[in-house]
């Protein structure tokens, strides 16, 4: 028993000596005034797991209102001819999950909603040899808006203009660890 403890304790001791993670910010985002962070976890050489975490203000596509979003963006990649683990062309899917707030410039009212999107993305992961990791990655996907009783005119004007695509676009940097 004593033996099987053992090698169970240094089984998951090697795991995490082997264990690869890529520590990312989006660039892309913070250009326009956001921030996007992730971790990336490769689970083999050809997969990985990311999770992110961004936030964004703007104004899309009205002048009445302005947006502000926090979001979380789960994403499952495929490496097709990987060098280093986890690195190269990749494809995937992503799932995004957006808290957001519509705020009317013309008399400070604010309207929240949910925003859920399901997509496809794909992309090219560079890893230098001293840890740096350079990535291009787009994706495109479904969403819906979530919030709303059915009839809420204001719901409707701040909202309206979303649309039910999700487009992503990453200009990130970061290090693998």
């Amino acid at each position: 028993m004593r033996t099987l403890l053992f090698t169970c304790i240094l089984t998951l001791f090697s795991f995490s000596l082997t264990a690869q993670l890529d520590a990312k910010v989006n660039v892309g985002s913070a250009l326009f005034g956001g921030l996007g962070i992730a971790g990336d976890f490769a689970l083999s050489e050809n997969t990985s797991l990311s999770a992110g975490l961004g936030y964004a203000s703007t104004k899309f596509g009205s002048e009445t209102f302005k947006y502000s979003n926090l979001r979380i963006v789960p994403e499952f990649r495929y490496y097709l001819n990987p060098e280093l683990g986890a690195d190269r062309f990749f494809v995937g899917g992503y799932g995004k999950l957006a808290f957001v707030t519509a705020k009317d410039q013309s008399d400070n009212t604010e309207t929240d909603a949910t925003r859920g999107a399901l997509g496809i993305l794909f992309g090219n992961k560079w890893v230098g040899d001293g840890g740096f990791v350079f990535e291009l990655n787009m994706g495109l996907g479904r969403a819906t808006v979530f919030g709303s009783a059915d009839g809420d005119d204001e719901f409707e004007e701040a909202y309206g203009t979303l649309t039910a695509f999700d487009f992503r676009l990453g200009i990130i940097a970061g290090w693998r660890f």
